[in-house]
């Protein structure tokens, strides 16, 4: 069993944590793997300064990473087109990626980013894009296939040593499903299966990565909301593992909810959508399901709460990775 988590500067920066401090941290509890990304924006207005320290310090600890390369990243707002960027004539919920000169800038930044760390022996796995294939963002866009097939050949003819992971936003209920995955097809009469998608891509040795969410929060008319995923989302995920298996390709959950998802800001400190013992359960339920690595989402926050004297977060994640 291998436990990893996610990290973004920006994240807990927002958070008002001190970030290569945390880093270190992070870098100090032993997990197997730690996430990060190439934010295209950042690196397009200040270089890769930030990326390059992330790694240096994952170098000296001895820390496999998985690096995301693209327009989507880590953490909303998901897309992050540089400053600048003309904004592109998509609709709300439309195909992003079918204009030439966005694709060819995408894929421009992608082979510089690949070539400029293809020798770095911390790098374990590419990720290409963020859920290309589902909808998100404030405007709800998703990445179009044919550009997302031209990145991973970007990325191969640089590097074609470590696998390539792509991840979907996994099911976790009927409605939720239905806004998150694009219509396609004549006259948009079909749901386009994001998992199936990426799996019809992988090339041997790859991963589908699954993000697995057990309680959303959300303000509704009605005011806080907190919505639950159906019994059978574990399940959903183990049938996509087994899929993948039959096919010479791997799966992991590349995020397992570790952290609240809360209706308000006005809870985020004392939540009402998820707790440290879900946090354990969730991981509990996914490694039941046969998966073999699985990322903890929301290592940010458990970092924040333990500033305020609130370590139960990091207490369960610390009992996650004990009891592996």
């Amino acid at each position: 069993m291998r436990v990893g988590t996610s990290f973004s500067p920006r994240r807990c920066a927002r958070f008002g944590l001190p970030v290569q401090e945390t880093f270190r941290d992070v870098l100090g509890r032993g997990f197997a793997i730690v996430r990060v990304s190439a934010y295209w924006d950042e690196i397009a207005e200040r270089g890769y300064a930030e990326l390059d320290w992330l790694l240096d310090a994952a170098r000296t600890a001895q820390q496999p990473i998985v690096l995301t390369v693209g327009m989507k990243a880590i953490q909303w707002p998901e897309f992050y087109l540089p400053a600048g960027q003309p904004s592109p004539a998509v609709p709300r919920g439309g195909r992003i990626g079918r204009d030439p000169r966005l694709a060819g800038q995408v894929l421009s930044f992608i082979s510089e980013t690949v070539g400029r760390y293809r020798d770095r022996t911390e790098i374990v796995a590419w990720q290409v894009e963020n859920e290309p294939f589902n909808r998100s963002g404030p405007h709800h866009w998703w990445i179009d296939p044919r550009l997302v097939r031209r990145e991973m050949q970007a990325v191969r003819a640089i590097d074609a040593r470590r696998p390539i992971l792509i991840n979907a936003f996994a099911h976790f209920d009927a409605e939720l499903d239905s806004e998150s995955r694009p219509r396609h097809g004549p006259f948009g009469m079909r749901r386009l299966s994001p998992e199936r998608t990426i799996l019809d891509m992988l090339g041997a040795g790859d991963v589908l990565g699954l993000d697995v969410y057990a309680a959303i929060g959300a303000m509704t008319e009605g005011g806080p909301k907190v919505r639950r995923a159906d019994a059978d989302s574990a399940a959903s995920a183990a049938r996509w593992l087994r899929a993948a298996r039959a096919r010479g390709r791997d799966a992991w959950i590349v995020e397992a909810q570790a952290e609240p998802w809360e209706p308000s800001h006005d809870t985020y400190a004392n939540p009402v959508s998820f707790s440290p013992d879900d946090l354990v359960a969730n991981f509990e339920r996914l490694a039941a399901a046969g998966f073999s690595t699985i990322l903890l989402w929301g290592c940010e926050y458990w970092w924040w709460r333990a500033a305020a004297g609130d370590h139960r977060w990091l207490d369960a994640a610390a009992h996650v990775m004990r009891a592996t």
